[in-house]
């Protein structure tokens, strides 16, 4: 975290803070650049306040200022060459030339605000502003350009940028980092920032949803490259927020480069080292549980530490984030001492980038994330002798090298990710399911670890002039996943409320499993502006991945249209084909233990069984869908979606923009998992037919030009309605003993009407204050019966919590610690009102309190302190 008075922040044209990375601006920023400037060009220069020596002091007037200029391109090398003009009231002020390190220096008078362009020949112009005062106190500016036919996300807005057509046409929720990270969710990784993302939630078990779907349906990249677990496809422990430069999620980007996902992707880059040492340390205190006004504990800790610099100036650079992760979180429906869920982690990612060449450059990054869970999905239907614990070793790495080809450019990257975990219950007592609560100890044990190792090349040649301008870019994806593990079982009964035996569940096998797969992708897409007001993004995907025996081709295309002049106005949509990457576990369920069910009457006598299910993986019929070829072969499965939005953008003033937003997506061949019973066999059957239809409807509203004085306001109607199995949980790290029926319902992340509003302001005296304010329906819930099967719903409306309100507020103070250093203390109040936001339900009919909503977060404070540099 950087302090305000010594590091003025990145300037440009935006309307917020906006990072020359490859990423584009976080999603407000987006929204005011798209309609008032849309330019695909923009600078980001970094000031820092510093005083002249007495040298200077002497041999300039007290009406000059000089201003020293570092230019460099998007690849963080220096550009010598380049032109720097300084205006003051568009009259021409002062002026100089890059050295070949990238350097000039201004004298420029200092009488209004100067206006700074940066020009080369093969570059779009960058321009920035100085106020008086910066200028007055002798600042340093970063500026970086971009090629001219380098495709980006970003835009600026300045009176006299060009169209927004130089952008593609995928719609993204772009977060500012900076702000997130002082918001009353005080998240510690970039998951954890996802929620302030319209559309985005994260549901009470801890997962995050994107329009209403489950996480294993999206991709997670993390400098674009895949990092979803291999075997279940979650999102895992994601790299620290600190760490992160631009992040943004897009939903159903209609760009080819994307793959592996169904409903959207999450796209984060992460911080380079600067040109000189910086270092911060946040949260270093831990915060304590306070019970009956006695300290009882430590409730949670977060440290963060986080530097970077040149280790070789100007050829060498590192940036280390890392965290120390302690949760104790308390469960309200249950009684002290025995109500925590106890997270602990060990979170660090390291990057180097080295600058070979002006053209030339590699990056390698490593993210080592060793963590463990105590009491998993701890509630008052399973305390903690019921409840799994997870210890999880999560390991990636990639190195990237980025080579200037004639006006083009080659990306070339290797990665590889592993997740080993290790599933166990707190004992071996048999588990014992009832209507009003469970007993004994966790059923299941896993072991595995999964691995995926991934080879792309992506090249974008020079821009091509036919008919207008068409920006190109090609890629291939090679990837090479192993999955290995056991599963194994021990006995569950399940009993109605007189304790009277109704079930028996018994497993038989050994669990073993070993599975290899390899997915391939190849891609091309054209980037075509036709004229001043109209571009068409145009691109073709072909996938496969060995274990599915399929072949896939995933067509895509999009428009942007700007109808009028003053680019106010930004008019996009788009439609295209999205393929799922079947997760390795769905192949392994083959291998699992296999049930033995016995059923009884209440009084001991057997009404069915002993019967056993086999596992059986089905094979699905060659699909009639065009873009499909399945071999007929067990397993064949290829969940895929076609998806498309229509969105309007719209600047009223510079500090209120407003969007429009809807998206559709229809789902097919989805994963179910359920029983099957005949006259020769039963079995749990795995095949692919279920289906999924999602459609959101986004308005959203920037408020403020001033990145600390901001907020956001967004309102989300939403549907997500399916196929509801099994599937995804039982073949996931704590599955369900009971596998139920297939029901037709409402998703677990669905929220029909959502209302959030946060950003942040500056206050006197050194102060900030940062909201955080959500209204939303409740999540759904499933009625089941007295042998844990869902009961269908049929006709009736379906079940949810009450209404969900949480005012939330985070106030901040800074305080000098010497001359280059400070501290920051902050408050963070939780559900400021005191609004009941329910946490359980008893939804199994046969409880006498079925249908009753119970536990509460109240009201609570937290204090922190982050050391400022």
């Amino acid at each position: 975290m950087e302090r305000s008075e010594h590091r003025l922040g990145r300037m440009t044209g935006t309307i917020q803070d906006c990072p020359p990375k490859r990423m584009g601006c976080p999603f407000s920023r987006r929204i005011a650049g798209l309609l008032l400037a849309g330019t695909a060009a923009f600078a980001t220069p970094q000031m820092k306040a510093q005083s002249p020596s007495p040298q200077q002091a002497t041999t300039q007037s007290a009406a000059t200022s000089a201003i020293a200029i570092t230019v460099q391109g998007e690849d963080h090398l220096p550009i010598p060459g380049a032109a720097v003009v300084g205006t003051q009231k568009g009259a021409e002020v002062c002026r100089g030339i890059t050295d070949a390190a990238g350097h000039a220096s201004l004298i420029c008078p200092v009488v209004h605000d100067l206006q700074l362009q940066v020009s080369l020949d093969g570059y779009v112009p960058a321009t920035a502003a100085v106020t008086q005062e910066e200028a007055a106190s002798h600042a340093e500016i970063e500026m970086t350009l971009l090629r001219s036919q380098t495709v980006q996300q970003n835009v600026t807005v300045q009176a006299d940028s060009e169209s927004p057509l130089t952008e593609t046409t995928s719609s993204a929720g772009q977060l500012p980092v900076e702000q997130a990270k002082v918001s009353p969710l005080r998240p510690a990784t970039l998951v954890d920032a996802l929620p302030l993302v319209p559309g985005v939630i994260r549901t009470p078990d801890g997962r995050t949803q994107i329009n209403g779907v489950d996480e294993s349906h999206s991709a997670l990249l993390i400098n674009s490259v895949n990092v979803n677990d291999p075997a279940t496809g979650d999102f895992g422990l994601s790299v620290p927020v600190d760490s992160v430069e631009t992040l943004k999620v897009l939903q159903s980007p209609y760009l080819a480069q994307y793959g592996s996902f169904l409903t959207g992707v999450v796209n984060a880059d992460t911080k380079r080292g600067g040109d000189k040492w910086d270092y911060g340390l946040n949260d270093p205190l831990p915060d304590f549980r306070i019970r009956s006004g006695h300290l009882v504990g430590v409730r949670d800790a977060s440290p963060r530490l986080n530097f970077g610099g040149p280790l070789v100036k100007n050829h060498l650079y590192v940036a280390e984030g890392s965290e120390y992760l302690v949760d104790k979180s308390e469960v309200r429906t249950l009684p002290f001492p025995d109500d925590e869920t106890r997270f602990n982690a060990f979170n660090s990612f390291t990057q180097v980038d080295a600058l070979i060449g002006s053209r030339n450059t590699l990056t390698g990054t490593l993210h080592f994330a060793p963590h463990s869970l105590r009491y998993a999905n701890l509630n008052y239907f399973d305390p903690q002798p019921v409840t799994p614990n997870g210890d999880y070793q999560e390991d990636s790495g990639a190195l990237t090298h980025r080579l200037g080809l004639g006006g083009g450019e080659l990306v070339s990257t290797v990665a590889g990710i592993r997740d080993a975990s290790n599933i166990d219950g707190q004992g071996t007592a048999t588990m014992l399911l009832s209507p009003t609560g469970n007993s004994g100890s966790y059923f299941n044990q896993q072991t595995r670890e999964a691995t995926r190792y991934q080879w792309l090349e992506t090249w974008s040649p020079a821009p091509i002039e036919l008919h207008g301008q068409h920006m190109l870019q090609f890629g291939t994806v090679m990837g090479h996943a192993e999955d290995d593990g056991q599963v194994t079982s021990r006995d569950v009964e399940i009993h109605n409320t007189s304790g009277q035996l109704l079930r028996t569940i018994s497993w038989q096998g050994n669990g073993l499993y070993s599975l290899k797969d390899f997915e391939g992708a190849v891609y091309g897409q054209d980037h075509w502006i036709l004229n001043s007001r109209l571009a068409i993004d145009a691109g073709l995907r072909a996938e496969t991945q060995s274990l599915t025996y399929t072949n896939r081709i995933a067509p895509r295309t999009g428009f942007t249209l700007t109808p009028w002049e003053n680019n106010r106005t930004v008019i996009r949509g788009g439609i295209g084909v999205f393929y799922d990457t079947v997760p390795l576990d769905t192949y392994a369920f083959e291998s699992y233990p296999e049930q033995v069910v016995t059923t009884y009457d209440g009084n001991g006598k057997i009404t069915d069984g002993p019967r056993t299910y086999l596992n059986l993986t089905s094979t699905d019929a060659q699909s009639k869908f065009p873009f499909l070829d399945q071999d007929p072969h067990a397993g064949n499965f290829a969940p895929y979606s076609i998806a498309w939005n229509l969105e309007a953008e719209h600047t009223i003033v510079p500090a209120f923009a407003l969007r429009v937003r809807y998206v559709n997506s229809a789902a097919r061949n989805q994963l179910t998992l359920t029983p099957e019973i005949t006259s020769t066999q039963s079995a749990l059957v795995l095949n692919g037919s279920g289906e999924l239809n999602t459609h959101q409807t986004e308005f959203t509203a920037r408020v403020g030009a001033e990145k600390e004085r901001q907020f956001f306001f967004s309102y989300v109607r939403q549907f997500a309605r399916g196929d509801i199995s099994n599937a995804s949980s039982y073949l996931g790290d704590f599955p369900s003993p009971v596998v139920q029926q297939e029901i037709e319902a409402s998703t677990p992340g669905e929220v029909p009407n959502r209302f959030l509003f946060w950003g942040m302001s500056k206050l006197p005296w050194r102060m900030r204050i940062s909201p955080h304010l959500e209204y939303r329906n409740g999540f759904t819930w499933q009625p089941v019966d007295v042998m844990q099967n869902y009961i269908p719903l049929e006709s009736a409306p379906q079940p949810r919590y009450p209404r969900y309100f949480s005012a939330n507020a985070r106030l901040a103070k800074d305080f000098d610690v010497g001359s280059h250093h400070a501290i920051r203390l902050s408050v963070t109040g939780i559900n400021l009102t005191n609004h009941n936001n329910w946490l359980q339900v008893h939804n199994n009919i046969a409880d006498p309190e079925y249908g009753t909503f119970f536990g509460n977060y109240g009201r609570h404070l937290l204090l922190d302190f982050d050391f400022l540099h």
